[in-house]
């Protein structure tokens, strides 16, 4: 149990003199005041079994009292911020007319403190609060209200109490659920996918990790290395890729600005070993040129240790349809995660390259559990490239529009940043045009300078998509380039309908600080619909 001694809020009481509309002079000093030990000034949040001090600071009250919701206790204070065993005073009773209070709270939700105050006079509480509808702390006046003889200051403090976390999981494989809590071995086959499902609701959990690691001797110490899969979503697809023993856990946590944190380990009984695959040993996934020019090649189990390999790999060079074998320099298991080949070429990879990897049969290479790789032919390349657009908001208007990208000041369309379609991400920048308008048009608003530029030359690219029953006879479209105003032109009556198609061009460019995307006609005879997404600007590159 933690003690904590939080900075104290203060708010100090006035007095309005006034009864039955007259005003008439008190003739003992009468203020209301109180304050609490928690850090928020609107909400008090705290874990179970922590507490918190309520101090009436009123002055000339005739009467007043506190009151908490059973289950609940009063403590004996003062309280060091030291202190971690509390005394509990006034046992069962839940009222009290101590001017200052310690309250334990071992009930979890929404609890309740109550302070009524009697006065001989009218008095009224100003206090200061969250205003969601303003946006901002505004001041409020709590008035007393007359009750017989007395004016009366009732408030209630409602104390938020975080219940300490309890996990409660799932865990499927094959789609169907397993006793986790059971201690007969779970057999999975390596390279195996098992599911783990995080359905923790006590404690009000903000987050979890799940880990499957290797099982330790007795009295062995654990290393971040013995981790051989992991996640933080909720339901987590954990492939089990190394043979052995493994046990698997999760650490269910909240955390948060002003929540009180609390997390809980919970270790699966039920022991993972993992055997020997009955599948064939293939490539998954997709073979990749990673930033430094490394070729990755996935497959769906872990490579025993081999050398001098590289004769069965090609690296095919496609250019405008004439092929070229590149030299491979080596050919080694990934340092990370062995199911992955890393294939390193003797000269540079280019950004317009075309490449298709092959393995060859009767390379002798094996898994960890001695199944030998299935060959394949000709399987291309996902070339790395660098987005100098680097944010989605930018590139593809992930933002939902309106912070980077605005319809620009001369736009007379309908401009719309919408998820009806989209090829990147969720949105696209729709451009609706009708007869009567001259221009649709988008811009970016506060737009950095991209970095790193020198005058070279640059690609750009975007895909674009006509509606069939668009009208683009004689119609085009520049791309503008801030501060220079030059402009990517582009026809769009030669371009397709009712499909993505992407748009490339050429430039060269010391800075750009903006883009500026525009359909304009004088006539105003324009009647189309166009979206865009995914702008792309890289550096140029090619191959001498």
């Amino acid at each position: 149990m933690k003690n904590k001694i939080l900075l104290i809020l203060a708010i100090v009481g006035i007095l309005v003199g006034c009864e039955d509309n007259d005003y008439d002079e008190p003739n003992t000093f009468s203020d209301v005041g109180f304050y609490t030990s928690a850090a928020q000034a609107d909400e008090i949040l705290v874990n179970i079994y922590d507490y918190v001090s309520f101090v009436d600071v009123s002055q000339g009250e005739y009467e007043h009292t506190w009151t908490i919701e059973e289950g609940n206790f009063f403590l004996d204070g003062p309280i060091e911020s030291r202190d971690s065993v509390y005394t509990q005073i006034y046992p069962g009773q839940t009222l009290v007319q101590d001017k200052t209070i310690h309250v334990q709270f071992n009930n979890s939700g929404n609890q309740k403190v109550r302070l009524r105050n009697l006065f001989k006079d009218s008095v009224a509480f100003r206090g200061n609060m969250w205003d969601d509808n303003v946006g901002s702390n505004v001041d409020y006046i709590l008035p007393s209200v007359k009750e017989g003889d007395y004016w009366v200051i009732d408030t209630t403090f409602v104390v938020k109490v975080y219940d300490t976390i309890i996990p409660e999981i799932e865990v499927r494989q094959f789609g169907e659920v397993i006793d986790h809590t059971s201690l007969d071995t779970v057999y999975v086959e390596a390279g195996d996918v098992v599911q783990f499902i995080d359905n923790t609701t006590i404690g009000e959990p903000t987050g979890r990790y799940w880990s499957v690691r290797k099982t330790l001797e007795e009295g062995a110490v654990e290393d971040p290395s013995d981790v051989v899969a992991s996640s933080g979503n909720q339901t987590a697809d954990l492939v089990f890729k190394k043979l052995g023993d493994f046990t698997a856990r999760v650490t269910v946590n909240r955390t948060g600005q002003n929540i009180p944190g609390d997390s809980e380990t919970y270790i699966i009984p039920a022991p993972f070993k993992v055997i020997p695959s009955s599948q064939p040993f293939v490539l998954t996934g997709t073979i990749k040129e990673l930033e430094d020019e490394t070729i990755q090649i996935p497959f769906n189990g872990e490579f025993a240790p081999f050398l001098d390999k590289e004769e069965f790999f090609k690296v095919i060079l496609d250019q405008d349809g004439t092929t070229t074998e590149l030299d491979i320099l080596s050919v080694t298991i990934n340092d990370d995660d062995s199911t992955i080949l890393d294939i390193v070429m003797a000269e540079p990879i280019y950004r317009p390259d075309v490449l298709f990897v092959s393995l060859l049969e009767g390379s002798g290479i094996e898994s960890t559990d001695t199944r030998t790789p299935v060959a394949f032919s000709d399987i291309q390349v996902q070339m790395h490239d660098v987005n100098l657009l680097s944010t989605t908001a930018l590139s593809s208007f992930e933002d939902g529009g309106g912070t980077v990208w605005a319809p620009h000041w001369s736009n007379d369309s309908t401009i719309d940043f919408t998820t009806e379609k989209s090829y990147a991400g969720d949105y696209s920048a729709k451009f609706d045009m009708v007869y009567g308008q001259k221009e649709a048009s988008i811009s970016t608003k506060d737009f950095e300078t991209i970095k790193n530029i020198t005058g070279e030359n640059f690609v750009v690219s975007w895909k674009m998509f006509i509606t069939e029953d668009s009208n683009t006879d004689g119609r085009s479209m520049g791309l503008f380039r801030f501060p220079s105003w030059a402009q990517t032109w582009v026809n769009l009556a030669d371009k397709p309908k009712g499909e993505w198609v992407t748009v490339t061009g050429e430039f060269s460019a010391a800075t750009i600080t903006g883009f500026y995307v525009r359909i304009i006609h004088a006539s105003l005879e324009t009647d189309l619909t166009v979206y865009y997404d995914d702008f792309k600007v890289v550096e140029k590159e090619e191959r001498p």
